[in-house]
């Protein structure tokens, strides 16, 4: 795997404003962050993080457990250890459990994480940097997260008939489905792949600690680490934030000279509830809602009446409350040491409202770094591209519009109107100005006259494009087969893709992906597959 070129962030069609403007460094948005994104930054914010009261030996335990049928690395098993020392701090990424990992910039964004985690290493050796990945596995989103494609084909997880809840205590009675329609798209290529993805099913009944299995059998090499944040000792030290949400709903109340500031001058990514929690069980996460100035979950549980939610802390299991996405960073900044927080653009639009929440609650805000982002392509879409004399780029915009500029591109000059266009234009308004000065009231009959003679030119000029369309009908195709490939469904790659198309194609796909992926480039990789 080679990189053929990298396409800035900022100058892609569609890419999130804000996000763009934090990235290079638009200081209108200073207040919105607390450190400057730099590698040099890091000496400040370990000073700053080692002023949170991080319970280490809470995190290596429960880590421990989480881990316990797990095969782990022993650069994993070291690193897990090393959180006990207080020289040692953490990087993060998070996402959700998905089907097969979900999209491909779950990679990325591991990878990214990783990647940082080795650059820290180099700058301040005296330390230590744990990458971690922090499983989301309470999210009930089913629709999302339990789809895939490969290789532009669709395969689904559904849900059986009354299941519901947090994603990562599904059970994996019928993956193997999921599994052998992967099998069937990858071919024999995907074998191994598939077989260590099945052993996976004999040791483990519940998806989130699969998803575990799953990512450590790929990244086991690169001393990563899996924290599920599903977890009732985790969140009984997450209670005294959780019961100042149920008492004073404080996040919303922080948040609020933020996000009108947001909404005037951008737009607000997460909007944030009365209470930022949900209530969990089984086969049940259910928004909780004040009403009468009790807490109750939002929609009909149990016999047809709602759950009470009662606020005092008297032996209170607080593993039945699960942050939204307002409180979940502030979860995880509680939990772990942790420096920075790695991830995409939509990801990064709502961790910069919430400076705020993280003041409020002394929990010291990480930095935010933009994970990389790629687009993988292969030696002969690469020389198609060269052919048609276009890029990448010009495929993360609307496909009509590619195709109509790039058919008005091969018609010779001759056969462009826009000369005669003008000159129309320029000839009726001087007429409208003659007519004018004879007549006010006939101005307006030429600058009719006007229109209907460029619309009539316009249509002429449709009709010539259609016919080079049909000249061009095998180019055309080619644009539509690479379009599938780079912007599959009109959207980003990384975006709908599973990772395992191109990882059945390259033996140290893994590693090529974590060495490509240095979040400080700011920018989207073109890589190709087939490249040494």
């Amino acid at each position: 795997m080679s990189q053929v070129s990298k396409i800035p962030l900022v100058t892609i069609p569609g890419f999130s404003k804000l996000v763009a403007d934090y990235i290079s460094g638009n200081p209108a948005l200073r207040h919105l962050y607390k450190y400057d994104l730099s590698i040099d930054t890091f000496a400040q914010v370990m000073a700053d993080k080692a002023k949170d009261p991080i319970d280490r030996p809470l995190l290596v335990s429960v880590l421990k457990r989480q881990y316990r049928n797990v095969d782990a690395s022993d650069k994993t098993k070291l690193n897990i250890d090393s959180l006990l020392s207080p020289d040692t701090f953490t990087v993060t990424a998070a996402h959700q459990p998905c089907v097969l990992l979900g999209p491909v910039f779950n990679i990325y964004k591991i990878s990214s994480t990783i990647n940082l985690a080795n650059q820290l290493k180099a700058k301040y050796p005296e330390k230590n940097f744990v990458p971690v990945f922090w499983m989301g596995s309470e999210d009930h989103d089913f629709e999302e997260l339990g789809t895939t494609y490969i290789y532009g084909k669709k395969i689904e997880w559904p849900a059986a008939a009354g299941e519901g809840g947090a994603y990562g205590r599904r059970r994996l009675d019928t993956f193997v489905n999921v599994l052998n329609e992967a099998e069937l798209i990858l071919g024999e290529a995907g074998k191994p792949l598939i077989d260590k993805m099945r052993a996976g099913l004999d040791k483990f009944t519940r998806f989130g600690e699969y998803t575990r299995y799953i990512i450590n059998e790929l990244f086991a090499d690169t001393g990563l680490v899996v924290i599920d944040q599903d977890d009732a000792e985790l969140k009984q030290r997450f209670a005294p934030i959780i019961q100042d949400e149920l008492e004073h709903s404080s996040a919303i109340k922080a948040l609020d000279p933020t996000l009108q500031w947001l909404e005037a001058k951008y737009s607000v990514q997460a909007t944030p509830r009365e209470i930022n929690l949900f209530y969990l069980a089984d086969n049940i996460r259910d928004r909780i809602v004040r009403q009468e100035g009790e807490l109750y979950t939002n929609t009909l549980l149990v016999h047809g009446s709602r759950v009470r939610i009662p606020t005092g802390t008297q032996k209170q299991d607080y593993s039945v409350f699960s942050p939204n996405v307002i409180l979940r960073p502030v979860y995880q900044e509680l939990i772990l040491p942790n420096l920075a927080f790695i991830g995409g653009a939509g990801e990064l639009s709502y961790w910069l409202e919430l400076k705020p929440v993280f003041e409020h609650h002394k929990v010291n805000y990480p930095m935010l770094v933009m994970r990389s982002s790629m687009t993988v392509i292969n030696t002969s879409q690469l020389r198609k591209l060269e052919k048609l004399g276009l890029s990448v780029v010009d495929f993360l915009g609307n496909i009509d519009t590619l195709i109509s500029n790039f058919v008005k591109s091969k018609l010779s000059a001759e056969m462009q109107f826009d000369v005669e266009t003008k000159t129309l234009e320029a000839l009726y308004d001087s007429i409208a100005i003659k007519a004018e000065t004879v007549d006010p009231t006939l101005k307006g009959t030429v600058l009719a006259e006007k229109q209907k003679q460029l619309n009539a030119l316009q249509a002429l000029e449709g009709r010539i494009v259609k016919a080079e369309k049909r000249k061009q009908e095998d180019a055309i195709n080619q644009i539509k087969a690479l379009h599938a490939a780079i912007a599959p469904q009109n959207s980003w790659q990384e975006r709908i893709e599973n990772f395992s198309s191109f990882y059945v194609k390259d033996p140290n796909y893994i590693q090529h992906i974590v060495e490509a992926a240095d979040p400080f480039q700011r920018a989207m990789l073109v890589l190709n597959l087939d490249g040494v």
